[in-house]
């Protein structure tokens, strides 16, 4: 098992990128992770419902609407 005397040093560097949509250039808070939810929710939809040749290509993933792409697909 590696040791930290095994690794590389690190360099640990900081990439700003101000928001354009205001003039301080502030972003909120926990914003970044608002995006990766979602997509995972449906990877996770999609490989259940895989055996009954589910794609899921837009959200919400409802109830209704998860039975709507069960529905409609193309078994496989």
């Amino acid at each position: 098992m590696p040791t930290s005397l095994e690794i590389p040093d690190l360099d640990m560097d900081e990439i700003f990128t101000p928001s354009p949509t205001n003039d301080l250039g502030v972003k909120g808070l926990g914003e970044g992770g608002a995006i990766a939810p979602q997509a995972v929710l449906a990877g996770a939809v999609e490989d259940a419902l895989r055996p009954f040749g589910v794609v899921v290509r837009r959200g919400p993933l409802s109830p209704s609407r998860v039975r709507e792409l069960i529905r409609t697909a193309d078994r496989i």
